[in-house]
C-alpha cells in the first residue's frame, strides 16, 4: 500500500479495469523509472511474473478474487473500493441483467463521488434520463410550447409533467438554456463535460437511446421509421475506416437539419457498429 499511497489514479476517471492498472502502473514508473510489471505484480500481491501484465493487456481477466486482492494492495477503501469491485464485476460479466444492475450502481456510486459538486452532478444527471437530450432539440421547433404538462404529453414515450419541469430547470443549470425575451431558447449546441463524467454518462445515454430505438419496432409504424442491419466479414483496417465514414454521415445529417428554417418534430438516429465475432491468437 505504501508503495502506491499518495500517487494511486482516481479510480474513478476509469470503466476498464485494465485501464485503471495500467494508469496505475504508468504513476509508479513516473517516480521510479526503472519499475517493471514484475515488481508491480508482487507490489499488488502476486507472484513475481507477468500475470499483470496479462491484465493489463487484456489477455487474462481481472476475477473477482484478483479485483479484491488489488484493491486491498492500493488501500482502496469505501466508495472507491466498491466502484473498482463493481467495474471488475462489469467487464467480465455476460448476464445482461447483471450488467445492467452493475451500472446503475456504477453511475449511483460515480455520482455519490461528486457529491459536494453541483455542476458535475448535474452534467451526470444529464446523461441518466434520456429525455433531457430530447427536450433540449425540442426548444427549436416552431411550437415549443415549454408547459410541462405539454412537454411530457407530445414525447414518446410519455413521461410525467414533474419530470419534464426537472428537466427544464436542470438543462438551465447546465446553461444549455437561457431565457430570452420571456421564452426559453437553446443557448449552446452541446454539452462540455469533464473526463469522468463524459465516461460514464455516454453509456447511460446509448443505453437508454438503444432502447428507445428496440420499442420503436414495436410503438412507431413503419413507414415513420427506418430500421435496417447488416452483417459483413471484413478486417479491422477496414472497421477503422467504417468509423471514420460514419462520422462523416453524423455530421452531414447535422448539417442538413440545421438548414432547416421550420422545425416541428424531433427525431432520434442511432448508428451502430460493432463485432459480432473476434479473431482468435
Amino acid at each position: 500500500m505504501t508503495k502506491f499511497k499518495n500517487i494511486a489514479p482516481a479510480v474513478f476517471r476509469h470503466m476498464n479495469p485494465s485501464d485503471y492498472l495500467e494508469a496505475l502502473y504508468c504513476a509508479v514508473k513516473a517516480e521510479k523509472e526503472s519499475y517493471s510489471y514484475i515488481e508491480f505484480a508482487e507490489d499488488l500481491g502476486f507472484s513475481k511474473s507477468n500475470v499483470v501484465h496479462l491484465m493489463v493487456r487484456r489477455k487474462r481477466p481481472i476475477t473477482v478474487k484478483s479485483g479484491e486482492r488489488i484493491a486491498e494492495a492500493i488501500g482502496l477503501k469505501g466508495l472507491e473500493r466498491r466502484y473498482w469491485l463493481n467495474i471488475v464485476a462489469l467487464s467480465h460479466s455476460h448476464d445482461e441483467i447483471e450488467r445492467e444492475q452493475l451500472m446503475v450502481e456504477i453511475v449511483e456510486l460515480r455520482a455519490r463521488s461528486i457529491d459536494g459538486n453541483p455542476q458535475l452532478q448535474n452534467q451526470l444527471e444529464f446523461f441518466t434520463e434520456w429525455f433531457h437530450s430530447i427536450l433540449f432539440e425540442m426548444t427549436s421547433l416552431k411550437n415549443f410550447d415549454e408547459d410541462p404538462k405539454v412537454l411530457a404529453a407530445s414525447l414518446e414515450p410519455r413521461i410525467r409533467p414533474e419530470q419534464a419541469k426537472r428537466s427544464l430547470a436542470l438543462l438551465e443549470d447546465l446553461g444549455l438554456l437561457v431565457r430570452r425575451d420571456g421564452k426559453l431558447v437553446a443557448a449552446k449546441s452541446q454539452l462540455s463535460t469533464g473526463d469522468e463524467v463524459a465516461l460514464l454518462g455516454v453509456v447511460r445515454y446509448h443505453q437508454h437511446m438503444i432502447d428507445l430505438g428496440r420499442r420503436s419496432l414495436t410503438a412507431i409504424d413503419s413507414d415513420r421509421r427506418d430500421i435496417s442491419s447488416i452483417s459483413f466479414a471484413c478486417n479491422e483496417a477496414f472497421a477503422a475506416d467504417l468509423k471514420k465514414e460514419i462520422s462523416v454521415f453524423r455530421k452531414k445529417i447535422l448539417a442538413m437539419a440545421e438548414k432547416i428554417d421550420e422545425k416541428d418534430r424531433v427525431y432520434q438516429m442511432n448508428l451502430q457498429l460493432f463485432p459480432v465475432s473476434e479473431q482468435k491468437d
